[in-house]
């Protein structure tokens, strides 16, 4: 008689699909789980951004609500635009991580960085906090006519950022934080 196993059975069903490249850059365990989910739907492209809505046949103003000079997309809103170009450049230079203003470069540099672990983890918790806070702000500026300076979304960030770090100290650093 044979014998069977939940692990077994486990791995028979489920589906095995390639891993897709951009895996170690939206899904960390110890990044920031809202973070992560953000990230991920940015990169499959899924969110509500204006350029998309007015493809689904909504009547929108398609200017950016950050910069208030070109259409908003998500190549554009992470980072072509000079609002969120501040906050993700002033959050790398802290992680000592020169940043790229297109999309899909700066998704590919981040796939392909060979630092340290606990560098990657510090650059790609600046990358995704960057990500979640232009997020918020521009739906915070669209539904309750909220207007943040990048600067207070740069504070915000660092002390979530730091917050973190702080929580995952029985690893230390090779590096003080700035």
């Amino acid at each position: 008689m044979a014998s069977y196993s939940t692990g077994m059975i486990y791995n028979e069903i489920k589906h095995h699909q390639q891993k897709v490249p951009w895996r170690s850059v939206v899904w960390s365990s110890r990044g920031i789980p809202r973070h992560n989910f953000l990230v991920w739907l940015m990169i499959l492209n899924r969110s509500p951004t204006k350029d998309r809505m007015i493809n689904w046949g909504l009547a929108l103003d398609p200017i950016c609500i950050l910069c208030n000079s070109l259409a908003e997309s998500r190549d554009h809103l992470y980072f072509e635009c000079s609002y969120s170009w501040s906050l993700w450049s002033r959050l790398a230079q802290k992680a000592n991580w020169t940043p790229d203003r297109n999309w899909s470069v700066g998704v590919g540099t981040l796939q392909a960085t060979t630092l340290p672990k606990n560098h990657r983890l510090l650059v790609l918790l600046a990358w995704q906090a960057s990500i979640y806070f232009i997020w918020i702000e521009r739906n915070n500026r669209i539904h309750r006519q909220e207007f943040r300076p990048f600067l207070s979304l740069f504070k915000q960030a660092d002390s979530l950022i730091r917050n973190r770090i702080s929580s995952l100290r029985s690893q230390t650093l090779p590096f003080p934080l700035k």
